[in-house]
């Protein structure tokens, strides 16, 4: 298979999963964007890395809503044109935005430690130096 008709196909499957999830009526899912799709080179098996917004029992829903629509997003998938069958699908939970998140909170937290130091009177000692 080439290159390029990967591509392609992966591409498809991502933005017709990302149409499908909103379409489905499952109160279990959570705000969930797919962030995206690693096809394997025998088109078999879909990896759908996504990130879900909200605490961690939402994160838990969707794990389960998910599993349970995948036949749905299979069939859909099998109807397109473009597909000769649907790859099985994995869905990955990304969590590389929270992490990006709690380094930022850290730098954020650092930056105001630092800030506090310099607004100290000069030759006073700090409080935690007393």
């Amino acid at each position: 298979m080439s290159i390029r008709r990967l591509e392609r196909v992966t591409e498809l499957i991502h933005q017709e999963i990302s149409k499908k999830i909103p379409l489905l009526k499952d109160p279990g899912l959570g705000f969930i964007t797919v962030l995206a799709v690693r096809l394997s080179a025998d088109f078999d098996v879909a990896k759908v890395y996504y990130s879900v917004l909200g605490p961690e029992e939402d994160k838990r829903r969707t794990v389960e809503a998910l599993e349970r629509a995948k036949p749905a997003i299979r069939a859909h998938l099998r109807s397109l044109e473009n597909l000769k069958d649907a790859p099985d699908l994995m869905f990955v939970l990304d969590r590389s935005a929270e992490e990006v998140q709690n380094v930022l909170n850290v730098l954020s937290q650092l930056e105001k430690e630092r800030q506090a130091g310099t607004n100290a009177e000069p030759g006073k000692p700090e409080s935690s130096e007393l």
